[in-house]
C-alpha cells in the first residue's frame, strides 16, 4: 500500500533483501528488537503488524469451516482437529469460529472415526470447546451451544442433566421444542412428545395459513386474482389435510372473490365458513391433534362473534349486504351462538 520495495524495508532496517522476501512468505520472522521499527516503517501498530484480533469475520470462518471438511477427507481427521486446536488458540474468543468447527469435528467423528479409545480423548476436547461457547456473552451462540451439550447429554441418558441445561435456554427468540421433544422421547414419554409435535403442527400450519392469505391479499391488490385464487386453493387444501375446518379454508377464497365483486361465488364462501360450528372437520375432532388438550367450545362463540360483526361492519364487502342469502346466513350464526 506504502509502494516500498524488500529493497527498500532492508536498507531502512538494516537487513538483506532475502529476509525481508522470507518474512513476507512465511518463511521466518523478524527479530523481535525490529518488531517496533517495522510497524513504524510500515505506519501500523505491531498488533496489526502481527494481525492481532479477537475475531475473524464471518467470511473467513465460512471459509476455514468449507476447506476443513475437504481436509477431514483428504489428510484425516488427525491432522484437520490439530489445525482447528491451533486456529481456537490463535482466536480464543472467537466463539462462532470454535462453535462451528466443533460441530464440525464432532460430526465427523461420530460418523466416520474407527477408534472408540482415541474417539473419547478428541470428543472431550470437542465438549470442551463447546461448553466455553455455552458460557459466552453471544446469546444466540450460546444457545446453539447448550442445544449441542443438551443433545451430547441425551445421548450419554443423562437426561436430568439435560433437562437441566435446555432450561437455560430462553424462551425468547428461540425454538428448543424439537429438543424437548427428543428428550421426551429418550425418556421413554411418549404422550408429552405427542402433546408437543402436536401443539408444534397447529401453531405452525395455522401460521403458513395466514402467510398464504396475507398473500393473497396483496394479489388481489394487484388484482393478480388469477394467482390469488391459485394460492386459496392451495389454502383449502392444506386445510383440509390438516383438518382445520371449513373456516380457515375458505377465508382465502372469500378475500378474493369478495375483491372480484363475484357475489354469488363469496357468499357461497361465508356460507362454508360459517359452518365450522356445524363441521365435523374440527382440530378438535381430529387423529393429528388428539393428545391436544382444547377447551370445551374451543372458544368458537367467541370467534363467531367477532367473525359475524366482521362480516357485517365490513364496507368492503357492502356488494353483498343487498343479498337475502348474506342475511339469512348472518341470522343463523347469530342464533346458533346467541349473538346479539
Amino acid at each position: 500500500e506504502l509502494n516500498m520495495t524488500q529493497e527498500y524495508i532492508a536498507k531502512s532496517l538494516g537487513v538483506s533483501a532475502p529476509a525481508v522476501n522470507k518474512w513476507e512468505n512465511g518463511i521466518s520472522y523478524p527479530d523481535i528488537e525490529l518488531l517496533a521499527p517495522l510497524a513504524r516503517l510500515l505506519r501500523i501498530d505491531i498488533n496489526t503488524l502481527l494481525t492481532f484480533r479477537e475475531e475473524l469475520s464471518d467470511k473467513e470462518i465460512g471459509l476455514f469451516i468449507n476447506n476443513l471438511s475437504e481436509k477431514m477427507m483428504t489428510i484425516g481427521f488427525e491432522e484437520a482437529f490439530n489445525e482447528v486446536e491451533q486456529r481456537i488458540r490463535e482466536y480464543p474468543n472467537c466463539y462462532k469460529l470454535i462453535l462451528w468447527s466443533a460441530q464440525v469435528l464432532r460430526g465427523y467423528l461420530m460418523m466416520r472415526f474407527p477408534e472408540k479409545k482415541d474417539e473419547e480423548k478428541y470428543l472431550n476436547k470437542i465438549n470442551e470447546w463447546i461448553k466455553i461457547v455455552a458460557l459466552c456473552d453471544d446469546m444466540k451462540l450460546a444457545c446453539e451451544a447448550k442445544i449441542s451439550l443438551t443433545q451430547l447429554l441425551i445421548e450419554k441418558q443423562d437426561y436430568e442433566e439435560a433437562q437441566n441445561m435446555l432450561d437455560q435456554i430462553p424462551e425468547l427468540g428461540f425454538d428448543k421444542r424439537i429438543i424437548q421433544g427428543q428428550l421426551f422421547v429418550a425418556q421413554n414419554k411418549y404422550e408429552d412428545a405427542y402433546k408437543l409435535q402436536e401443539e408444534m403442527m397447529y401453531q405452525q400450519v395455522n401460521g403458513l395459513m395466514n402467510t398464504i392469505l396475507h398473500k393473497v391479499s396483496v394479489l388481489c391488490k394487484e388484482h393478480k386474482y388469477d394467482e390469488a385464487l391459485y394460492l386459496a386453493g392451495i389454502s383449502c387444501q392444506i386445510a383440509e389435510i390438516m383438518d382445520l375446518g371449513n373456516y380457515m379454508g375458505n377465508t382465502a377464497y372469500f378475500t378474493v372473490y369478495a375483491e372480484m365483486k363475484e357475489a354469488e361465488q363469496a357468499i357461497d364462501c361465508m356460507e362454508k365458513m360459517l359452518e365450522i360450528g356445524y363441521s365435523s372437520c374440527k382440530p378438535k375432532d381430529s387423529r393429528i391433534y388428539r393428545h391436544m388438550k382444547f377447551n370445551a367450545n374451543d372458544g368458537l362463540a367467541k370467534v363467531y362473534d367477532m367473525v359475524v360483526r366482521a362480516l357485517e361492519s365490513n364496507d368492503g364487502i357492502d356488494f353483498l349486504k343487498c343479498s337475502e342469502r348474506y342475511t339469512q346466513l348472518l341470522e343463523k350464526a347469530k342464533r346458533k351462538y346467541s349473538i346479539d
